[in-house]
């Protein structure tokens, strides 16, 4: 399995963010511990996880450029420079993939 197919996977699972609103619990499970794991999902049960150590960025170009990527945010977020909004960046340190064929996880060779 490749890193495109995980790419294409997280795309047609057609919804993905790792921003959040300052002071959540996410936020504050994520300073206790600075490690989290993602999930993309198709509805068939194909899925990806991705697992690694994470920080929190407040820098307007990190805000704006993910506002911008994602246009789902924009239900939620009205501007994206409130100061509630953070971006939580994750650097993978492991991907995963499991077919529901065979319930099995391939590792993913990370780049």
């Amino acid at each position: 399995m490749s890193l495109e197919k995980v790419k294409s996977l997280m795309t047609q699972a057609g919804w993905g963010t790792l921003a959040t609103f300052n002071g959540s619990d996410k936020v504050a499970q994520l300073h206790a511990v600075p490690h989290a794991e993602y999930c993309f999902a198709e509805p068939e049960g194909r899925h990806v996880r991705i697992s690694g150590p994470c920080t929190i960025s407040s820098n307007a170009d990190d805000k704006r450029q993910l506002y911008d990527a994602n246009p789902t945010l924009k239900e939620h977020i009205q501007n994206p420079e409130i100061p509630e909004y953070v971006v939580i960046r994750m650097t993978p340190d492991r991907i995963r993939m499991m077919n529901p064929t065979d319930m099995e996880y391939e590792e993913i060779e990370l780049p």
